[in-house]
């Protein structure tokens, strides 16, 4: 349990005196009351700050990723004590002085919040102990808390007496610094206060003597406030039943236009949107709203929303509407150049690299638009990428890629790894429609024959590969041309009866 000040062993230091200003004029007396007021102030604002340490040990064994995602479990927990909430290596810190009157004192917030925390360590399947402390300084309540002494300080000046009864282990330090202090005769905290700080300085550097003064309130602490993960969900009860999906839209305009506000005021976007049309005795017809490109433009949104609209058959009346943001992104903004409207006459006949770059990122907005247009139409099973694989054999050198942003595609500039040999890459061009079972090309008096007459611009390109597999690719690879005007990738095989094939089309 923690200590009360009563009951505490740190050693009280006795209350100022109060010094009774006589003999002298009103004034002066006026004024010296007025500092000593002013000083009394100050002193009470220095202590406004107590802040209470969880400690959790049993995260050392997990990963960097299971830990922050057990300390953001805690952290949201912990907001209904604290708004002030600092992350730290196995540990969370807040501030809990200003909500001691509301929670009875920090034994009922205490015991509330232990039992609150024990409950959430149990459900991530973690062992429920762990070291608590709380002081004025955020760096003295984490020393407090991995020294195991679960104690409350309440002033500031009691700080060096109970810091100093711990062990030099607890500061965390590397080998080399805790292996030079032990050298030196320093066992615990409290030997640290009789070496002069200009010698720390030089043999340990200013950090080391940044985390003494600052656990011990003689420096400032910047404190990084926890953020809690933004979510956002909106629901609407609709004043009847409505069976037209076309009466839905001005409410979910109006939804849409909170949500970009939502994501303005915190410079976010979405990526990923959920609607739900619920139903009197159905369940909810979803609408799930997947962009390539994240956005935060109503219109945009919007537009999405009425294209699954064309396509909806919705099969009961609607009574209530939920919209909610299932995937978030930060906000990056593009900038026009600075030399739009001024250009030199230099530039009239040479674009400038601003100007390209404006281009290419409106060119690949557009692109993303239309492809979440055509899959909130078609599906989102209908529409798929394509992604590069590490793989010589060309059969097996792509594969699909699930719906999702759009990116440039790795197929347009493809790697040499694809090919054999150290050909150039611009050399060894590869087709993106390829066939799933290449067609026999027909071979007529010395000439190749498709749907027309076929002849060859460039190759062989030799690929060899799989031998390990049992399906060894044995072939030579060459760009032909069709008398229609069509670019072919054919091969030969290099074994067997070395017939010719037609494997892809170039666009």
């Amino acid at each position: 349990m923690i200590k009360s000040p009563s009951s505490t062993q740190l050693t009280l230091l006795p209350q100022p005196h109060r010094t009774e200003v006589s003999n002298v004029p009103r004034s002066l007396k006026s004024a010296t009351e007025g500092v000593v007021q002013a000083k009394a102030a100050r002193t009470q604002t220095t202590r406004q700050s107590l802040w209470y340490c969880l400690y959790l040990p049993q995260l050392a064994s997990l990963s960097e990723l299971e830990q922050r995602h057990c300390l953001d479990q805690l952290a949201q927990l912990s907001q209904q004590f604290s708004s002030a909430i600092s992350l730290h290596p196995q540990a969370l810190v807040f501030e809990i002085r200003s909500g001691l009157n509301y929670f009875g004192g920090a034994q009922s917030l205490h015991a509330q919040y232990q039992s609150d925390v024990e409950g959430r360590l149990a459900s991530l399947g973690l062992a429920p102990q762990f070291n608590y402390a709380a002081c004025p300084t955020v760096e003295g309540s984490l020393l407090l808390a991995r020294g195991g002494g679960n104690t409350l300080v309440y002033r500031k000046e009691n700080l060096h007496s109970a810091l100093g009864q711990l062990p030099i282990e607890t500061l965390g330090l590397k080998a080399e610094p805790q292996r030079r202090l032990l050298n030196m005769g320093i066992r615990r905290l409290g030997d640290l206060w009789r070496l002069p700080p200009a010698g720390l300085r030089r043999r340990f550097g200013s950090d080391f003597l940044g985390l003494i003064n600052k656990a011990l309130g003689k420096a400032p602490e910047p404190i990084k406030n926890y953020l809690p993960p933004p979510a956002f969900v909106h629901s609407y009860d609709l004043p009847y039943e409505v069976e037209n999906t076309g009466l839905l839209r001005p409410v979910v305009d109006e939804m849409i236009a909170q949500l970009c506000d939502f994501l303005r005021h915190r410079e976010l976007c979405a990526s990923s949107l959920t609607l739900s049309l619920v139903h009197e005795r159905r369940a909810a017809t979803t609408l799930d709203i997947g962009l390539r490109q994240a956005s935060r433009s109503q219109q945009h949104l919007m537009l999405l929303v009425d294209t699954h609209f064309d396509n909806l058959q919705i099969p009961a009346p609607v009574i209530s509407l939920r919209l909610e943001a299932t995937q978030f992104d930060a906000f990056i903004s593009h900038s026009e150049s600075l030399l739009t409207g001024t250009e030199s006459p230099s530039e009239h006949t040479a674009p400038s690299r601003h100007r390209q770059a404006g281009k290419a990122d409106d060119s690949s907005a557009s692109l993303a638009q239309f492809m979440e247009r055509l899959q909130a139409r078609l599906g989102s099973e209908q529409v798929q990428g394509l992604e590069s694989v590490e793989e010589h054999c060309p059969e097996y050198a792509s594969a699909p890629r699930p719906p999702g942003r759009y990116e440039a595609s790795p197929l347009s500039s493809p790697s040499p790894a694809h090919g054999s040999g150290n050909a150039d890459a611009t050399s060894n061009p590869r087709p993106l429609w390829l066939l799933d079972d290449p067609v026999k090309l027909t071979l007529r008096r010395g000439g190749l024959y498709h749907r027309q007459a076929i002849s060859l611009l460039n190759g062989p390109e030799r690929i060899e590969s799989r031998w390990w597999s049992g399906s060894e690719v044995s072939r030579d690879y060459y760009v032909a041309r069709e008398a229609g005007g069509s670019r072919l990738w054919i091969y030969r095989e290099r074994s067997g009866e070395r017939h010719w094939y037609l494997h892809g089309y170039f666009a």
